[in-house]
C-alpha cells in the first residue's frame, strides 16, 4: 500500500461537505457578504436611473456593484473619490454605446455569443436553480445546534484502520469482533506509521454520519466500517479531551463555527435531497469516437504548452487561448458539428462542447496520456450532468428571473462592447511607409521627450491581482511581486523595473504613467496581455543625441502607432455613437452615490458549480468625454 496516498487520504471524511458549498453560496462567506450586501442595498435603488445611453440606462444598482466590486488601487483616497465615481460611470456608458452598435452590426450573432455566452448564461441559470431547489429549500432543525454545543465542548482522540476495499475492512472488523487487540492489529499494519500521534476529531471536522457514530463511543471502543470517498476506516476512540474555552472571543469563534457547520450540513442535505433523485434515472452518452479525437488533439496541445512555457515537472500546465483556438482550426468542420453528447431533444455537438470546455479552462499538473484522459472524461461527465441542470432551469423559466436577467445583461453588454472594441483594432491598419514617416518625423528635430520608469507587475492571473492589492495595503513592496509573478521575462530579474521609456510607448500604460505623480500606483489595468499594476518610479524630459536605427525600432513604432490609431478611433467613434444614441447623467446622483471602499477581487461561486467574477471588469475610458462634453457645449 502507497504511504503516501494513506496520507492524503486518511482526513477525507469531511471533504464532501465542504466541496459542496464550492456549488453554492456559503464557500467564501466573506466575500459573498460583501456581493450580497450590495444587493440588499440595491433593491431601494432599483429604479433610480444614474444615466440613460439610447434605449440602455445605467441604474444605481449597476453602478453601485460595478463600483464596489471592481478593484481600483487608490480607492481608499477620499479626495479620489469623485473621479473615480466619474471615471467609472463615462467608461460604462462608453461600454453601453459599443454594446448597442455592436447589435446593429449584428455582432450579437456571431459564434462568441452564440456559444461562449450561451455558457455563461446557463451558468446563471443553474445558479437560479439550485437558489430554487437548495438554497431556499435549507431547513435547519434547533435541535442541531444543541448537539454542536455538545459536541464542541469534546475533542476525541482517536486511532484508525485503513483499507481500500470493503471486503477487506469487513475481515479486519470481524477479527476485531473475536477479541483481537485493537493496537496489535494496528501495529502489523502500514497506516500505523502516520499514527504517532493520535488523530483529533472536533466538532465540524468529519461527515455527521462519522461524527454521529464516534461521538458515541466510549474510550477504548471501536466503530463499525465507515466508508469514505477513496477507502474504508474503523476508529477507535482513544481518549476524550475537554475543549477549554478560556475567553470570550474564543467563545465567539466557537459559535461561528457552530453557525457554519450546522448550515453547511444542512445545505448538503438540501443538495443532497434535489441531486440524487433528479440524477437516478439520467442516461446521456457521448460518441467514444469524437472524444477520443478530441482528447488526442487536447493532450497534444498541453504537451505542447509545457515545452514552449518551458514548466518543470510537477507544476501546473494549463491551456490558454491561442491553444484553444489552435484546437478548433485543426479539428474538420464535419467533424465539429457531428453529434458529441447524445440527448434525445437537441444533442450537443463537439463544436458547442469545446466552446464551453474552453469556457472553464482545462489544466494538468501531471502529464500522462491515460490521466489526462481521464481528466477529460470527468469533464465531460460534468459536462452532461450540468447541461441537464441547464435544461431544468429553462423548463422551469428560471432564464426569466429577474436577478438573472439582471446580470446576465450586464455581462450581454460587456461582451459586445469587446467584440466591438475588436472591430475598431482589426481596422487600425499601419503601413511601412506610416511607420517609416512616423521615425523621420520624430527625428526631424531634437526636442525634449517625456520618459518614465515604472515597476510592473503583468499576469493573466485575477488571484495574483488580489493577493497584490491585499499586499499593497500591507506595505509590501510592488517589486517583491514582480520578481515572482509578473510575466514580463525581461523585467523580472529587475524586480519588474522597465528602465526609462517614452511616455507614447506601451499604449495605455505609458499614457497613464505620465499623469501620474512619482510614488503612484496604478491598477489594475486590462490590457491585451493581461491586468498590469504599476508603480511611477521616475519621470524625467529626455533628448536623445543619437537617435536608432530604424530597423532597431521598427516594431515598436509600429505598435506604437497601431496603439495611437486606435485610441483616436475610439474617441472619435465613442463620440459619434454618444451624439447618435443620445447620452444624459444625473450629475448630482453621482455625486450622491454612498459605496464602500474595496479594493479586492471579487468572486461569485455559482449554484452546482463555477466560478466567475461578481461583476464584468471593465478598463478605465474616458478619453472621449471631453471632446463628447466640447462638441455639445456641456459643462
Amino acid at each position: 500500500m502507497n504511504m503516501q496516498n494513506i496520507g492524503n487520504k486518511f482526513p477525507a471524511f469531511f471533504l464532501k461537505c465542504f466541496n459542496n458549498l464550492l456549488n453554492g453560496y456559503l464557500m467564501k462567506t466573506f466575500i459573498l457578504l460583501i456581493f450580497f450586501t450590495a444587493l440588499l442595498l440595491a433593491q431601494n435603488t432599483d429604479d433610480k436611473v444614474l444615466a440613460r445611453i439610447g434605449e440602455k440606462k445605467i441604474t444605481l444598482r449597476e453602478f453601485t456593484e460595478r463600483y464596489e466590486l471592481t478593484p481600483q488601487i487608490g480607492r481608499h483616497n477620499k479626495n479620489r473619490e469623485d473621479y473615480l465615481k466619474e471615471e467609472l460611470l463615462y467608461s460604462m456608458i462608453a461600454e453601453k454605446l459599443w454594446a448597442l452598435e455592436s447589435g446593429k452590426l449584428n455582432l450579437d450573432t456571431t459564434e462568441i455569443m452564440k456559444y461562449t455566452f450561451t455558457s455563461l448564461q446557463k451558468m446563471y441559470w443553474r445558479d437560479a436553480l439550485y437558489a430554487a431547489e437548495v438554497k431556499n429549500k435549507v431547513s435547519i432543525d434547533p435541535n442541531d445546534y444543541v448537539i454542536a454545543r455538545q459536541r464542541s465542548t469534546w475533542n476525541l482522540n482517536t486511532k484508525f484502520l485503513y483499507a481500500d476495499k470493503e471486503t477487506e475492512i469487513d475481515s479486519l472488523h470481524k477479527i476485531l469482533l473475536n477479541g483481537f487487540p485493537f493496537d496489535t492489529l494496528l501495529a502489523y499494519r502500514s497506516e500505523n506509521s502516520l499514527q504517532s500521534e493520535p488523530y483529533v476529531i472536533y466538532y465540524g471536522k468529519m461527515e455527521q454520519f462519522v461524527e454521529d457514530t464516534l461521538y458515541k463511543l466510549k474510550p477504548g471502543k471501536f466503530s463499525s466500517p465507515l466508508k469514505s470517498p477513496e477507502g474504508w476506516y474503523i476508529f477507535k476512540v482513544e481518549s476524550i479531551e475537554q475543549n477549554i474555552i478560556s475567553n470570550e472571543k474564543q467563545a465567539k469563534e466557537l459559535e461561528k463555527t457552530i453557525k457554519r457547520v450546522i448550515e453547511a450540513r444542512a445545505t448538503n442535505k438540501a443538495f443532497d435531497k434535489f441531486v440524487n433523485p433528479f440524477f437516478k434515472d439520467m442516461n446521456v452518452v457521448a460518441d467514444g469516437e469524437v472524444f477520443w479525437s478530441f482528447s488526442n488533439k487536447v493532450i497534444d496541445k498541453i504537451k505542447a504548452r509545457k515545452i514552449k512555457a518551458n514548466i518543470k515537472d510537477g507544476e501546473k500546465v494549463a491551456l490558454i487561448d491561442e491553444d484553444f483556438n489552435s484546437i478548433l482550426k485543426e479539428i474538420p468542420s464535419d467533424t465539429l458539428n457531428m453529434v458529441f453528447i447524445k440527448f434525445e431533444k437537441n444533442p450537443i455537438t463537439l463544436r458547442e462542447f469545446l466552446h464551453d470546455f474552453f469556457f472553464e479552462g482545462f489544466f494538468s499538473n501531471i502529464i500522462n496520456e491515460n490521466i489526462l484522459r481521464a481528466k477529460l472524461n470527468s469533464r465531460v461527465k460534468l459536462f452532461i450532468e450540468k447541461e441537464i441542470l441547464a435544461r431544468e432551469a429553462l423548463a422551469k423559466n428560471l432564464n426569466n428571473n429577474d436577478e438573472v436577467k439582471h446580470f446576465l445583461d450586464m455581462w450581454r453588454d460587456n461582451y459586445l462592447s469587446s467584440l466591438f472594441r475588436n472591430t475598431l483594432l482589426k481596422d487600425a491598419k499601419v503601413t511601412d511607409a506610416e511607420v517609416l514617416a512616423k521615425y523621420n518625423e520624430q527625428n526631424k528635430t531634437n526636442l525634449p521627450t517625456m520618459q518614465v520608469n515604472i515597476i510592473e507587475v503583468l499576469t493573466d492571473s485575477l488571484e495574483i491581482v488580489e493577493n497584490i492589492l491585499t499586499g499593497l495595503d500591507k506595505g509590501v513592496d510592488l517589486g517583491t511581486f514582480a520578481k515572482r509573478h509578473t510575466k514580463r521575462t525581461w523585467t523580472k530579474e529587475k524586480n519588474g523595473e522597465f528602465g526609462f521609456f517614452p511616455t507614447n510607448a506601451y499604449g495605455e500604460i505609458g499614457r497613464i504613467a505620465s499623469e501620474m505623480e512619482i510614488g503612484e500606483t496604478y491598477g489594475p489595468l486590462k490590457t491585451d496581455d493581461g491586468y498590469s499594476i504599476f508603480k511611477l518610479i521616475g519621470k524625467k524630459e529626455a533628448t536623445d543625441n543619437l537617435p536608432k536605427p530604424f530597423e532597431e525600432i521598427q516594431g515598436e513604432l509600429k505598435k506604437q502607432l497601431k496603439l495611437e490609431k486606435l485610441s483616436e478611433k475610439m474617441i472619435d467613434k465613442t463620440v459619434e455613437l454618444a451624439n447618435k444614441y443620445g447620452v444624459s447623467v444625473d450629475e448630482q446622483m453621482l455625486k450622491s452615490v454612498q459605496a464602500s471602499n474595496l479594493s479586492m477581487v471579487v468572486y461569485r461561486y455559482m449554484g452546482f458549480g463555477g466560478r466567475i467574477l461578481a461583476v464584468p471588469y471593465s478598463a478605465p475610458f474616458t478619453n472621449w468625454v471631453q471632446k463628447w462634453k466640447q462638441e455639445n457645449k456641456l459643462p
